[in-house]
C-alpha cells in the first residue's frame, strides 16, 4: 500500500478508536426532574458548607468522576454512614427525599486509609405549603367578634395571606416551618372569606363556607357540596341582616344543634362547636369543627328567624381520586407559538402533590395553576411551544396520571420549483400540515396583467387532497406535485396550497433554459480542469 493510503488508514484508526474512548467514559451527572447533582466543583473545598435545596421526592447524585486513587467515600448522617461507595465507584445516588431527610450530612473520601476530604452538606428538602387549617380562636372575649386562624406548613415557611388584600397579624413558629395568621373576622361580617400559604413551590387556600339567608336561593358563590379528608377543619357560618332578629341555627340531618351545649371554649378542641356573632345588625351563626371524621358527614342546614334556610351536604373521605382531561392535538400558527397556552381540566382529592408539563426535548415545567382557589381546576403551560408531543404529569395522594398532546406549530410554507428537461415538467416540493388542498393555476392575460383572481384558471386535474388518514397525524407531510410544462409554458403560473392554519400560493414566470446551455460555460469548466490537475499534482509529490 503506498505510504499515503498508509497514512490515511492510521489517522483514521486513530479517529475511530478515539470515538469508541469518548462513548465509553462515564457522563457528568446532569439534573433532571427526578435528580439534583452534586459534584467535585461544589464539595472539594473543605472551608465550605454546602447548602442545597432539593424539591420534595427528589433524589440527590453524588457525582465521584475524577477522583483519583480509587477512594471509599461514605455519605453521612450524624453518626449514621447512609451510603458507601468502593472500589472507583462513579456516584452514589440517594433515595427520593421526604421532609424529614432535611439537615446536615457530611461527605468524606478515604483514599490508602487517609482522609481525602470532608464537606458538610446542608440539605433543605422543598415543600408545597400544605393546605391551611381554617380555625376560630378569640372565642371566649365578649362583645368582641372572634378572631379567624390560618395555619399552615412547608418550606420554605409560607407567607400567609387574606382574601382582599387584608393584613393580618403574621406568626412564623419557630424551626417547626409553620406559620399562622390571624385577622378579626368583623372585617368579613358580609362577605365570604378566604386564606391562602404561598411559598416558591406553590399556593394553597382554604375558606370559610359563607350563606346569605335574606333569600333561600343559593347564590353562585355558595358551596352545596363540601369534600375534605380526616383531620382537615371545617368552618360554616349562615348570616341575616336585621337588629331585631335573632342568630340563624344549625341542624344536621333534621336534628338541631343547641348553641349553647355546643358553644366554642378558648383551649379547648371540642370536636364540634357553635359560635353566635352580630356585627352592623348582621346575625351570624358559625359551626366549627377543628378535624374532621367520617361521621361528620351529612347535611347541614342553617335556617334563620324568617324561615329562609340553606343546606350544604358535607362529605368526608380518604379514597384517592385524579383524573385529567386533555386535548389530544392542538394546531397552532408559528405567530401564536408564543402567546398560546396549553391548558388540561383536573380533578383530584385530596390534594395536587405534583403537577409538570414535559415539553418534546424532555425539559420539566411546573404548571401553570390557578390562584385564590381551594381547589385548581386547570393547569397550564405559557412557555412557547414548539412542534412535538407534551406530556402533562399528575399526581394526587400518592397516585400518578399522565396526558399527551401533539402540537403542531405550522409555519408559512416553503415552495421549491425544479424543472425536469428529461420529461418537461415542472415540479413542485414542500411540506404542510395535512389534511391540505393544493392547485395549479396558469394566467394567461398578455401584458402580465394578471393583478386579480378571475385572471388565474385552475389547471385540469392538477388539483389534490393530502388526507390526514395518508400519515396519520402529520404536522410537516412532505407533498410532491408537477404539471407539464405545455400547460404554462411561456405564461406566469400559480401553485396555491390550503390547511387548517391558512392559504398560500406563490407566482413564478415560467423561463425555460435552451437546451445547449446544459452545464457550466465552457471557459468555466477549463478553469476548473486546470485547477483539479495542479491540486493533484501537488498531492502526488
Amino acid at each position: 500500500m503506498p505510504r499515503h493510503q498508509n497514512m490515511i488508514a492510521a489517522v483514521l484508526l486513530l479517529c475511530a478508536v478515539g470515538a469508541l474512548s469518548d462513548d465509553g467514559k462515564t457522563q457528568p451527572c446532569v439534573a433532571n426532574h427526578e435528580a439534583e447533582c452534586l459534584t467535585p466543583a461544589d464539595y472539594l473545598n473543605p472551608s465550605v458548607t454546602i447548602n442545597k435545596e432539593l424539591a420534595l421526592g427528589k433524589k440527590l447524585i453524588i457525582s465521584l468522576e475524577g477522583l483519583s486513587g480509587s477512594p471509599v467515600c461514605h455519605w453521612i448522617r450524624g453518626e449514621d454512614r447512609v451510603m458507601t461507595a468502593r472500589n472507583g465507584s462513579q456516584s452514589m445516588v440517594t433515595s427520593p427525599f421526604s421532609e424529614t431527610d432535611s439537615g446536615g450530612y457530611t461527605l468524606t473520601c478515604d483514599s490508602k486509609n487517609a482522609t481525602m476530604f470532608s464537606t458538610t452538606v446542608i440539605l433543605r428538602v422543598m415543600k408545597r405549603p400544605t393546605k391551611p387549617q381554617l380555625m376560630l380562636d378569640g372565642v371566649d372575649v365578649s362583645d368582641t367578634s372572634p378572631l379567624f386562624k390560618c395555619v399552615s406548613e412547608g418550606f420554605p415557611k409560607p407567607t400567609i395571606q387574606w382574601s382582599g388584600n387584608k393584613d393580618g397579624e403574621q406568626n412564623f413558629k419557630g424551626s417547626d416551618r409553620k406559620t399562622e395568621s390571624k385577622i378579626s373576622s368583623a372585617q368579613y361580617y358580609n362577605t365570604g372569606m378566604m386564606c391562602c400559604a404561598t411559598n416558591t413551590e406553590g399556593q394553597e387556600c382554604s375558606q370559610l363556607y359563607d350563606y346569605d339567608l335574606q333569600s333561600s336561593v343559593m347564590n353562585k358563590d355558595e358551596a352545596s357540596t363540601v369534600t375534605l379528608s380526616k383531620g382537615q377543619s371545617l368552618l360554616l357560618r349562615c348570616r341575616v341582616k336585621g337588629y331585631s332578629l335573632t342568630s340563624p341555627v344549625w341542624e344536621k340531618g333534621g336534628r338541631l344543634l343547641d348553641a349553647r351545649t355546643l358553644a366554642c371554649k378558648p383551649e379547648e378542641e371540642e370536636e364540634m362547636c357553635i359560635k353566635n356573632d352580630s356585627h352592623y345588625g348582621v346575625q351570624m351563626a358559625y359551626l366549627f369543627i377543628r378535624s374532621v371524621r367520617e361521621e361528620h358527614s351529612g347535611t347541614y342546614t342553617c335556617t334563620s328567624t324568617n324561615k329562609n334556610s340553606k343546606s350544604v351536604d358535607v362529605h368526608v373521605s380518604d379514597e384517592v381520586s385524579l383524573s385529567a382531561q386533555l386535548d389530544e392535538t392542538k394546531i397552532i400558527s408559528a405567530q401564536e407559538a408564543s402567546s398560546t397556552c396549553l391548558q388540561a381540566t383536573v380533578s383530584y382529592h385530596p390534594v395536587l402533590q405534583h403537577c409538570s408539563w414535559e415539553t418534546p426535548d424532555k425539559k420539566r415545567t411546573k404548571c401553570v395553576r390557578d390562584t385564590w382557589v381551594t381547589q385548581h381546576r386547570t393547569v397550564k403551560l405559557c412557555d412557547p411551544l414548539i412542534s412535538g408531543d407534551y406530556k402533562l404529569h399528575l399526581e394526587a395522594g400518592g397516585q400518578k396520571e399522565t396526558k399527551t398532546i401533539s402540537v403542531c406549530v405550522v409555519d408559512e410554507p416553503k415552495f421549491n420549483f425544479l424543472f425536469n428537461k428529461d420529461d418537461g415538467t415542472i415540479n413542485l416540493e414542500t411540506a404542510s400540515l395535512v389534511p391540505a388542498n393544493y392547485t395549479w393555476m396558469v394566467c394567461l392575460e398578455l401584458n402580465d396583467s394578471c393583478e386579480t383572481d378571475s385572471s388565474w384558471d385552475e389547471v385540469p386535474n392538477a388539483s389534490k387532497t393530502v388526507s390526514e388518514t395518508d400519515s396519520n397525524f402529520s404536522c410537516n407531510k412532505p407533498i410532491k406535485s408537477s404539471v407539464s410544462e405545455d400547460v404554462v409554458k411561456g405564461d406566469q403560473f400559480r401553485f396555491c396550497l390550503t390547511n387548517s392554519v391558512g392559504s398560500w400560493c406563490k407566482t413564478h414566470f415560467m423561463i425555460i433554459p435552451p437546451q445547449s446551455s446544459i452545464g457550466k460555460p465552457p471557459e468555466y469548466n477549463s478553469f476548473l480542469l486546470k485547477v483539479c490537475s495542479l491540486l493533484l499534482l501537488l498531492a502526488w509529490l
